[in-house]
């Protein structure tokens, strides 16, 4: 039987594709094959309400695609949550190539948190990160977020890492720095999806080596300007260490409490497997099957039982089903782990360096 509540635990994150419409061409872009079409106001009603029925703060991340060729959509549904009294943080994921004046003043006022990808320095990016007919989009990206320091908004970067971007990590801080208004930097492994399946996964090793010359940098130039960038692996680490659970804290797919919604209202488990009827979970219409949730949730959680073997499991949450179990590919997971233990280590490194300064 499909429950119209949502699901088996309260929501804490929903992910939204506006639209399947993207205006770049990424190489390794993992939902390239989804359906091109752009949601309707009804679907994204009855979304955003089937994650409110659970009266509890969830997140509400909107995504694509590229979700800024949906603004008006976007409009319609931030003054919803506005109006309703929705308790959503909103969050949006954009390419950055699409950001106008007028669009960043909207984000301003809708309280919309953005992230925006940037996978290095320009050169850099623009191999990876491109227009169909091949152009780069480094310089779009770098004007759009001129156009939302204008506006006195702080952002998020997200680097996707793979094989050809990872000795290069270090330039997605320098751009931060020098961009200004970054606070935060997050780095999201490649998923062997779509295109994604034809460009090759960072190795362990490079993923060790690349993090800690991001750490070294990000200490230099912190201590010059006088704050240090937020890496947002880091603050996962910091905030599991005060934990006193061990399940997979990592991922609310995993939990039971994040779903994927696409353009036309179907609800997947997580959004690396939009399309596929196996962590299909219902609709916004007829809601959520309940039964089937707590099945996906258990069977991601006994694929990646290993994990639970790992001394460093109740500092890490453990790694992500899609990359490992789910797509096979385990190689894009030992860098995953690799990620994770030099953010752990990090971390470590300063508390104890702040613990020096204070005494303790």
């Amino acid at each position: 039987m499909k429950s119209k509540g949502i699901g088996a635990v309260p929501l804490r994150m929903l992910v939204m594709s506006l639209t399947g419409s993207c205006n770049l061409a990424c190489r390794y872009c993992y939902a390239a094959a989804q359906d091109r079409r752009t949601m309707t106001w009804e679907t994204a009603r009855r979304a955003i309400d089937l994650a409110a029925t659970g009266k509890m703060p969830f997140i509400l991340q909107f995504s694509g695609g590229e979700p800024l060729l949906a603004l008006p959509l976007l409009r319609q549904m931030a003054d919803y949550v506005r109006s309703k009294r929705i308790p959503a943080r909103m969050d949006l994921q954009t390419n950055g190539t699409l950001l106008t004046e007028e669009t960043a003043t909207f984000l301003r006022r809708a309280r919309i948190g953005i992230g925006v990808s940037l996978d290095g320095r320009p050169a850099v990016h623009d191999a990876l990160r491109c227009y169909p007919d091949g152009r780069g989009t480094a310089a779009d990206v770098v004007a759009g977020i001129r156009q939302l320091a204008q506006c006195g908004m702080e952002i998020g970067l997200t680097t996707v890492v793979t094989a050809d971007n990872v000795t290069e990590l270090s330039g997605v801080v320098e751009m931060a720095y020098y961009l200004g208004n970054v606070r935060r930097v997050g780095f999201d492994l490649l998923r062997p999806q779509g295109r994604g399946s034809a460009v090759r996964s960072a190795r362990a090793e490079d993923m060790a080596q690349a993090m800690e010359a991001v750490f070294a940098l990000n200490r230099k130039l912190g201590r010059m300007i006088g704050h240090s960038m937020a890496i947002s692996q880091m603050e996962q680490a910091a905030c599991l260490a005060q934990r006193t659970g061990s399940g997979f804290s990592h991922c609310h797919a995993m939990n039971g409490a994040g779903v994927h919604v696409d353009a036309l209202g179907n609800i997947y488990a997580c959004s690396s497997f939009v399309g596929d009827a196996h962590f299909l979970l219902g609709d916004v219409e007829r809601g959520i099957d309940v039964q089937r949730q707590k099945e996906v949730a258990q069977e991601m959680q006994n694929a990646m039982a290993f994990c639970r073997t790992c001394v460093d499991f109740s500092a890490c949450g453990g790694a992500c089903y899609a990359r490992r179990a789910g797509q096979g590919h385990p190689a894009a997971s030992t860098a995953e782990c690799a990620l994770k233990r030099a953010a752990m280590k990090e971390s470590l490194n300063v508390v104890v360096q702040c613990n020096k300064r204070t005494g303790q």
